[in-house]
């Protein structure tokens, strides 16, 4: 069992713990009773931005010597993961109607490029949309306005993903070019108008 640390405190949980989903699951329980959330983890002293995905959460306590886990309160949490995330999700919009005139110009190196950023940019979203629809309790739809769960927004994205890897696949440039203009950039900017009304109400 390794020593495990919470905001720089050492903590004795007494009961070992097997694997990294088990102490989480103890850790989140215990936040949820003091009003607060886990909102970052470091194994042997290296971050863990994943630390709630399931290839993270099966790994083995008995690998790790050390854990750092912080906490804070939920509403400065959110409002800080938002600030963070809405120029990024901005960018990624622009760059998405960018690169669809890059495919069109048949500038198909370039694009590449280009859809590996947002890829990134969309996997961010995705975390963020997890832990909304998680730990901090947000009611997405609710919020958006219609029934739409947050994971039918993540199956949304994934389809979209699908459909451009199949049309690279191809290498029709033409339909990446308006998936990614006429699919992609409304939907990553739905969702930048729908986390700026949710930054105005916390």
């Amino acid at each position: 069992m390794p020593a495990i640390y919470i905001n720089d405190v050492p903590l004795d949980l007494g009961n070992p713990q097997h694997t990294w989903g088990e102490l989480l699951d103890t850790l989140d329980a215990r936040a949820a009773e003091e009003g607060v959330l886990l909102t970052g983890a470091r194994f042997d002293g290296v971050d863990e931005p994943s630390f709630r995905e399931p290839n993270v959460t099966a790994r083995p306590l008995s690998r790790v010597t050390r854990v750092d886990v912080e906490t804070a309160a939920p509403a400065a949490f959110l409002r800080q993961c938002l600030i963070e995330a809405l120029q990024p999700l901005q960018n990624a919009a622009d760059r998405a109607r960018t690169l669809s005139a890059t495919y069109r110009q048949a500038d198909v190196s370039r694009g590449h490029e280009g859809l590996t950023l947002l890829a990134g940019e969309l996997r961010a979203l995705t975390v963020l949309i997890g832990m909304m629809n998680g730990p901090l309790g947000i009611d997405l739809a609710a919020l958006a306005g219609h029934s739409a769960t947050a994971e039918h927004h993540v199956e949304e994205l994934g389809a979209m993903i699908d459909s451009l890897v199949t049309a690279q696949e191809s290498e029709d440039w033409l339909t990446v070019a308006d998936i990614v203009e006429y699919d992609l950039a409304p939907a990553i900017e739905s969702w930048v108008a729908l986390l700026k009304r949710l930054l105005e109400r916390i």
